[in-house]
């Protein structure tokens, strides 16, 4: 039985080189990583921290983004109401009053995205209010 605890062990050992991709753990780090020198292409997906996916296509978010997208929102609003005196009455009137807060919190974070009219309708968030001045 022992045997089997030593195949087991060397197993588990053998694994974060394979994750590198390369099964010598004597390998150059060099050549480890050979996608990164690739140019990325339209439906590729740029990653930064795990918070921060965004496909870059065409098509519109899925549940997922669009549910990471209203959060970022949420929590940006917040941080600028947080400390307020004077806030307008309704939902709508503060979000058209952080828009711009929360596009300039938005371009810090490398998001691609920012919150206008067409990305404020796929959130389900009300329409910014119409300037005429």
């Amino acid at each position: 039985m022992s045997d089997w605890i030593k195949i087991g062990v060397e197993f588990i050992k053998a694994l974060p080189h394979q994750w590198k991709g390369s099964s010598d753990p004597n390998a150059p780090s060099e050549i480890v990583d050979t996608m990164a020198e690739e140019a990325p292409r339209a439906d590729s997906v740029a990653v930064g921290d795990e918070s921060q996916i965004s496909i870059k296509t065409g098509a519109s978010p899925n549940r997922q983004e669009i549910a990471r997208r209203r959060e970022i929102v949420r929590q940006f609003f917040n941080d600028f109401w947080v400390s307020a005196e004077d806030k307008p009455g309704t939902f709508a009137e503060r979000l058209n009053r952080a828009e711009r807060h929360i596009n300039e919190r938005l371009a810090a974070r490398g998001e691609t995205w920012q919150l206008d009219a067409a990305s404020r309708k796929q959130l389900g968030l009300p329409p910014p209010k119409i300037r005429l001045d």
